[in-house]
Formats: C-alpha cells, structure tokens, sequence
C-alpha cells in the first residue's frame, strides 16, 4: 500500500483528508497492520479529544474511549519491533535529512515522537461532521483485540486501494 507521508495516522481511520498528502510511501499490509496495531490507543485518543465536543453525552469515544485506548496500549511493545521501520519508512519518503534524524534517536524517544505525532495528527484532522460516524465505527470495533482491528483496518486500506475512483494516496505495492 502506498501511504503519504503526512497521513498515516489519519488513515488509521480512513480520513479522506489525505487526498492532498505528500509523497506517497510504500507499505505492505503486514507493515500497515503493524502500525495500526501500535498506533491505535494514540488514534483512538487523538479521536476522542477532537470529537467530543461534538458528540453526545451517551457517545462510546466520550463514554468508553480512554478505556479502549488503554486496553489496546497493554499490548504496544509487542507492536512497535514491527511498527518502527514502518513508521520510520513514512517519515524517509522524501530522503529528508529530518527522516534521517529520527532513525538516530533513542528507540524510547523515537516511540514518543510516534505517539504524539499520532495524537495530535489525529485529533488534528478529522473533520468534525464525520465525528459520529467515527465513534459508531470504534464503538463497532472495540470488542475486537487490537491484531483484529488493525488487520481490518489495512485490509481496508488494501481494499480502498484498488478503489476507482482513488482514495486518496493509498494504492497497493507492486511486490
């Protein structure tokens, strides 16, 4: 899959506000699934923190957000040995001495930048009118374990990359 740069947290939730994004980087699925699964709880909290303003009182991101997102953060070492050179491949699209950087960085301080990257990216760029659709497609998926949700969550980046008309910047590798 081809991921931009500027969007993967974004994409995490299938935000069509990549459209526009840079240049696109190639995942495969197991990479994007392994990004997802790492980078849900920050998604999820990124998510909460934006809509709930807008959202009812009885809406599952208000109600139940920050519990999901701390039963999926349980399980983020056993992501991040995967989700690392993935994430790293996202921030390396363009070859910038900024990508470069980031691959010297201590491994506990390059997880920092990841997580607040994701949160704030997230609760940055979703538009407030898709906001319920969002939390009924969390609310949908919170039962499931974090593996699940992410495999489903590339496998619809998959999917939508094939799309025609296109779906913002994601589109499958050639491997």
């Amino acid at each position: 899959m081809k991921v931009s740069s500027t969007c993967v947290a974004a994409m995490l939730w299938a935000i069509p506000s990549c459209a526009a994004a840079a240049q696109p980087v190639c995942l495969s699925r197991s990479e994007a699934t392994s990004l997802v699964a790492y980078a849900l709880p920050q998604a999820i909290n990124g998510a909460a923190k934006r809509c709930s303003p807008v959202l009812p009182a009885n809406a599952f991101l208000r109600r139940q957000g920050s519990t999901l997102a701390s039963r999926y953060a349980v399980q983020k070492d056993k992501h991040w040995s995967a989700a690392k050179p993935a994430f790293l491949k996202t921030l390396g699209a363009d070859g910038s001495s900024a990508a470069s950087a980031m691959t010297s960085l201590p491994d506990q301080s390059l997880r920092q930048l990841a997580d607040v990257f994701v949160e704030g990216f997230v609760s940055q760029r979703i538009a407030l009118n898709s906001c319920r659709e969002l939390d009924l497609a969390i609310d949908l998926l919170s039962p499931l374990p974090p593996e699940n949700t992410a495999g489903l969550i590339a496998l619809t980046m998959n999917v939508a990359s094939s799309a025609e008309p296109k779906v913002g910047n994601i589109s499958l590798c050639k491997n």
